[in-house]
């Protein structure tokens, strides 16, 4: 019964001008129309997050994902300390073994030789016997010693190549491990913008249903003060005709 009642003082009120109801509904529907735009717009800057997330992942997930196998590689690299350069080599090991066989030959020209000569025991010839001998054997150990050293220049070459080599391959597990590890740096800060903007957009989405909300409710208080300002002119007036 009220709610007819209450139409046609509305109804009333506004043939009369009186009431501000078309105003209030009119500002009701723009404010919903706002909502409208405002919940459009969020999910349009969440469909932006999301683009520039999985742009994010398309650039540095492959090596983000790389980072920790390329710092285990390098670990162990690293952990394989290096052996100092030895050399177990020795002047027996390349003394020619015809040397001797040389030195008996020499040693039996000269006796032959001494023998022919009718000098063959005399102090002379034995003492040139013995300084022959001498410097044959001399020779033949600085031809092992001189080999020797030789072969040890050679393998204390390629140990430091192999040194080297090593450093090199150290250091290229450190550039490739730096550049998955900016990946993964990149792609954390990518992560943490995304989830920063989602935060900020939820922040902005419930302040402006706050707001909007907040003013279609004062613009319904409007109108329920409005109208109850009616009722009592309407009141009013009926009163007065019933006197």
């Amino acid at each position: 019964m009220f709610g007819f009642i209450g139409d046609m003082y509305d109804n009333v009120a506004r043939g009369l001008g009186l009431s501000n109801a078309d105003a209030v509904e009119a500002g009701q529907a723009s404010i919903d129309q706002l909502m409208e735009q405002a919940n459009a717009i969020s999910q349009q800057n969440r469909g932006l997050y999301g683009n520039y997330l999985d742009e994010m992942k398309g650039i540095y997930g492959q090596g983000a994902g790389k980072y920790a196998t390329a710092v285990d590689n390098l670990v162990k690299a690293i952990g394989e300390a290096p052996q100092d350069f030895s050399y177990t080599g020795d002047v027996n090991d390349f003394y020619d073994k015809f040397a001797n066989q040389r030195q008996q030959a020499a040693m039996n020209a000269m006796q032959n030789s001494g023998a022919a000569n009718g000098n063959r025991w005399s102090s002379d010839f034995m003492n040139s016997m013995a300084n022959k001998q001498a410097a044959l054997s001399t020779e033949a150990w600085q031809q092992a010693y001189d080999t020797m050293m030789r072969d040890r220049s050679q393998q204390l070459q390629e140990w430091q190549a192999g040194q080297s080599n090593r450093q090199n391959y150290i250091s290229n597990l450190g550039t490739v491990a730096g550049l998955y590890g900016n990946d993964r740096n990149q792609l954390a800060d990518a992560y943490g913008n995304f989830y920063g903007n989602l935060a900020s957009q939820n922040n902005a989405d419930l302040q402006t249903q706050a707001d909007l909300t907040m003013g279609r409710t004062n613009l319904g208080m409007q109108k329920d003060n409005g109208f109850g300002a009616i009722l009592n002119f309407a009141g009013n007036v009926i009163g007065g005709l019933g006197k």
